[in-house]
């Protein structure tokens, strides 16, 4: 299997992407080869730009069940906060079911406080976050492999038969760099997501991940500037200091970048930083796409994936 398909993209719609928009995208990577599309589950742009589209991610993945045919697709991730858990399962068991198992469900505690504020739901301190966090795991997870869930907890309970059962169980991704998420995936989920993660933490996250006893696979997703060679990745950088009004050199910028996680490289340079991922045992790699416009680069980042 070519390695593209066990590599993904994400996308963040609710900085002002329509449906259609959200729509081609994922039609456009399907046809690429990647095995994986995302979307962020936020209902006000994280930029903090206003008077915008944020397209809700929930009816958007129906949309992406109903017009694609084979890439894998999900939130990444879907805040607990947002949604009643065991409605959320019941919402994932739907979508699961139309569009033939292909949902991945990312699940995650919520981190923009001033999305939950402005539509009124609670965003309480991050210890009670990560307690809701756990409780609506146990709900989930057994709703989502076809058990009965009969729960009880401090913030949320369930009482349901899981009907009809399941041909496959729904994948569940668990995204945060914390102790406790880590913690919580090597319990409950099939995969675990960090973002931006650095080579030298994979091993020390795939010895906690297993102290189950359970195979928890490990992605990671960052944004990325890519380019055929170094000129015209100088080309990238410069235009993106230009946008962003950096006061320092091109040379900081890749620096500064690159220690924040990002993928900035030419097709060579992201060939070796690929096998270096895979080499200390990251299973995935999502690329976050910040400029929805910008198809060339998605385009070498498939052509690298595909010979890598």
């Amino acid at each position: 299997m070519n390695f593209i398909k066990k590599c993904g993209v994400l996308v963040e719609p609710q900085e002002g992407m329509s449906v259609e928009e959200l729509i081609g995208i994922a039609l456009r990577m399907e046809k690429l080869g990647f095995g994986y599309f995302f979307r962020s589950d936020h209902i006000l742009p994280t930029s903090r730009r206003r008077a915008i589209d944020a397209s809700e991610c929930w009816v958007t993945l129906g949309a992406l069940a109903a017009r694609t045919k084979a890439v894998n697709f999900g939130p990444l991730v879907s805040p607990i906060g947002f949604r009643n858990p065991a409605i959320l399962a019941r919402m994932a068991r739907t979508v699961a079911s139309y569009s033939g198992n292909r949902l991945q469900l990312g699940v995650g505690a919520g981190w923009f406080g001033e999305e939950f504020l402005a539509h009124g739901l609670d965003f309480p301190p991050f210890k009670v976050r990560h307690e809701q966090f756990r409780e609506a795991l146990e709900i989930i997870r057994r709703f989502t492999q076809g058990e009965r869930v009969d729960f009880d907890g401090r913030y949320f309970s369930a009482h349901l038969e899981s009907q009809p059962k399941p041909n496959e169980k729904i994948r569940m991704i668990l995204g945060g760099r914390s102790r406790q998420v880590i913690q919580k995936a090597a319990v409950y989920a099939d995969e675990w997501n960090g973002f931006s993660l650095k080579p030298e933490r994979v091993k020390d996250i795939k010895l906690s991940l297993s102290s189950e006893g359970r195979e928890v696979e490990i992605s990671r997703v960052s944004p990325f500037i890519i380019a055929e060679n170094r000129r015209k990745l100088g080309e990238k950088v410069r235009a993106r200091i230009r946008k962003e009004r950096a006061r320092n050199g091109e040379e900081w910028y890749i620096r500064e970048l690159r220690s924040a996680g990002w993928l900035v490289e030419t097709q060579e340079g992201l060939c070796e930083r690929v096998n270096q991922f895979r080499d200390v045992g990251v299973d995935k790699l999502y690329f976050q796409i910040l400029d929805p416009g910008d198809k060339e680069s998605t385009e070498l980042v498939a052509d690298v994936l595909r010979r890598v």
